[in-house]
């Protein structure tokens, strides 16, 4: 079986930002894009779509409260419009979608990348194939021989076979361990200082893990061989630059938890809304409602890879 999980802020801020479209002085772009792209990968892949929501990721909050602290607070005046759109659109996003029989997933406390990597483990156990569709590089981390990133832009695929290529490490361990060492500035994650985005991938390169890292550096120490400043102060336990109440083997330890989307804490709360929801006049009418007319236009070809591929027990339909 196939299933295609959609990063749904990502697609729907991609569309957003989009041709503008408006609907009695209503902007509704996001949620025609949304629907566009969904059905586009619906149809490409011949998968199964779930819709992955984000809530507010408290464990993250608990574990690091300086996470993504200025996320949403940008002084960009258009970037504040933008949010403020896709917030009025994000519910007929799920309803437009739910009517084609679109699941929903949505926990309070997790992020849409916490709920793909509970579905990625629990359907690639089953010897499921997954598609990932997202902009988010995070997700890169699940890639294996059943589960492919795919970028929500432009289509591009990153396999199990091309993943080192794509990313510069040779595993999805070596990649987590590799950006908890340098941070991530878009989550306004520190790194452990002065190994950055560059040199990371080549300590693990040429060390294989972080763990071997630290006791190869640690003997080159006791030995008096020269090694480089950062990787010293990084392997004897020096104080954080940025954190200095810990240690940088202390800011490594925590990023791994926060980065690591395959041993975070399993999503519970989760709501699944629209499940086996499909309504074909009801879709019909939805359209009418925002005025789709290149989809009303040719409908039935429209929903076609949707009846297709979505689950559904309760699909109502008129002659369209």
């Amino acid at each position: 079986m196939r299933h295609v999980l959609f990063d749904s802020h990502a697609i729907g801020y991609a569309a957003q930002d989009g041709m503008k479209l408006t609907v009695n002085d209503r902007e509704v772009q996001a949620i025609f894009g949304s629907i566009k792209s969904v059905r586009r990968y619906v149809k490409e892949l011949n998968a199964r779509p779930l819709m992955l929501w984000d809530g507010k990721a408290k464990w993250r909050y608990d574990l690091f409260p300086d996470y993504k602290a200025k996320r949403g607070k940008e002084p960009d005046p258009r970037m504040q419009h933008m949010r403020a759109c896709f917030r009025d659109q994000r519910e007929d996003i799920k309803r437009g979608l739910g009517l084609l029989g679109v699941p929903s997933l949505f926990a309070q406390d997790f992020e849409a990348d916490d709920l793909a990597g509970h579905l990625v483990k629990h359907y690639s156990n089953l010897g499921h194939e997954i598609f990932m569709i997202t902009g988010d590089h995070d997700w890169k981390q699940l890639i294996k021989e059943n589960v492919t990133w795919v970028n929500h832009k432009d289509g591009r695929m990153v396999h199990a076979v091309t993943f080192a290529e794509n990313t510069g490490y040779l595993n999805p361990i070596a990649f987590v361990q590799g950006k908890a060492l340098h941070g991530d500035n878009s989550d306004e994650i520190p790194g452990v200082g002065r190994i950055g985005e560059k040199s990371a991938p080549e300590i693990l390169a040429q060390y294989g893990d972080v763990k071997t890292f630290i006791q190869r550096i640690r003997a080159d120490v006791e030995a008096k061989r020269k090694v480089p400043k950062a990787y010293r102060d990084f392997a004897m336990g020096e104080k954080s630059p940025k954190e200095p109440e810990i240690t940088r083997i202390e800011v490594f330890k925590r990023n791994v938890k926060l980065m690591n989307l395959l041993t975070g804490p399993k999503p519970t709360g989760v709501e699944v809304l629209y499940r086996d929801a499909m309504d074909i006049d009801g879709f019909q009418e939805f359209c009418r409602e925002f005025a789709f007319n290149s989809i009303l236009n040719d409908f039935n070809a429209f929903i076609e890879p949707f009846i297709d591929n979505c689950t559904n027990t309760t699909t109502k339909r008129k002659t369209a």
